[in-house]
């Protein structure tokens, strides 16, 4: 497997934009290996060594991250950035504001009373080439998709804090589910909408809503503290705080199990594994066994999390000073090499 090192910049710094353009990278800085202590048991897996893509002027904990296993996509409020093994960094001018999403072919966001779609695939420089989708007066709180797919939906809040979960057909608004409280963690699954609800106060339950439509399902109420994401593949997974207890729930919402006990995720990204981010670094769920620690923890805060089938990424505030700068790092999941502290 070819590794980013070796076509992407180990720290390139990057303006946010005026209007497209490409990024020049330079070349990667090399990493040094350690040699392996002399010992009777075998070692345990070395840590994979973080690459820095990139760094820009904004702020990280606005900014969101995706992944397939084609590329990684970075969105900040103007611009996205495509990211891609053996080639330039593609930068694309959008005003995305700080709801926008990506699906399988485009980028998908709110802008000037309207839902706008733009194609990820479009080499730069070259106009945005978005269409409007449909009308919309007033930005969603998010939108949500599966990057595997091309459907999205948004989530809206109106007045008296009613939230609804929408997708688009034959350009008009459709609803699929309006709650009777708030809507506090959303995301999509194949072709289901899962969400944490809070009907009332000090409680919450996890939903699903079909995107065909038809009635929404519930877990039981539970108490504590609710979580703030959820993601998932094959289970729902999310992180329980009170009990510090990561959980995969099965997807008709029946059964759920607990994968890591006593052990801080947050935030967390799921490919066919688990990746939970901790103070001592990120660490692999993998179901069975204890969690595996694959980087090395951060001199940074980390932000986000995306992973996709060979890429782990990930974003750290790197600011100083009051000022915003984020960082992009991403590790490939494949054959662990020696660990590198990500900046």
């Amino acid at each position: 497997m070819l590794t980013w090192a070796a076509t992407l910049s180990a720290c390139s710094r990057v303006e946010e934009p005026v209007s497209e353009r490409r990024l020049v990278s330079s070349p990667a800085a090399s990493v040094a290996l350690t040699a392996a202590p002399l010992a009777v048991s075998a070692p345990a897996p070395a840590l994979l060594a973080p690459t820095q893509l990139m760094s820009l002027p904004s702020s990280p904990y606005q900014a969101s991250i995706f992944a397939d296993g084609e590329a990684i996509e970075l969105l900040t409020s103007s611009a996205a950035y495509r990211l891609m093994p053996g080639k330039e960094p593609m930068l694309r001018a959008l005003d995305l504001g700080f709801a926008a999403t990506v699906t399988r072919g485009s980028y998908v966001y709110w802008s000037q009373g309207g839902i706008w779609s733009a194609p990820r695939r479009t080499p730069s420089p070259a106009p945005s080439g978005a269409t409007k989708l449909a009308a919309l007066a007033e930005s969603p709180q998010r939108f949500v998709a599966d990057i595997a797919r091309d459907e999205f939906v948004f989530l809206t809040r109106s007045e008296g804090d009613r939230y609804a979960i929408h997708k688009l057909e034959n350009r008009r608004v459709k609803t699929l589910y309006t709650s009777p409280g708030s809507i506090d963690a959303l995301t999509m699954i194949g072709d289901a909408l899962y969400f944490v609800e809070r009907p009332g106060p000090g409680n919450f339950r996890i939903a699903r809503v079909m995107f065909a439509g038809g009635d929404a399902v519930f877990t039981a109420s539970k108490g504590g503290r609710w979580p703030a994401r959820l993601a998932g593949n094959k289970h729902v997974i999310y992180y329980d705080g009170a009990r510090r207890d990561v959980i995969a729930l099965s997807l008709d919402l029946q059964q759920e199990r607990s994968l890591a006990k006593d052990f801080i995720c947050s935030p967390l990204a799921v490919a066919t594994n688990v990746y939970c981010s901790t103070m001592e670094g990120i660490f692999e769920l993998s179901g069975t066994g204890q969690p595996r620690q694959v980087v090395a923890a951060s001199r940074n805060l980390i932000t986000n999390l995306a992973v996709g089938s060979q890429r782990l990424a990930f974003i750290t505030d790197v600011g100083g000073q009051g000022q915003d700068r984020l960082a992009v790092n991403v590790v490939p999941l494949g054959e662990p090499v020696a660990a590198d502290a990500p900046r």
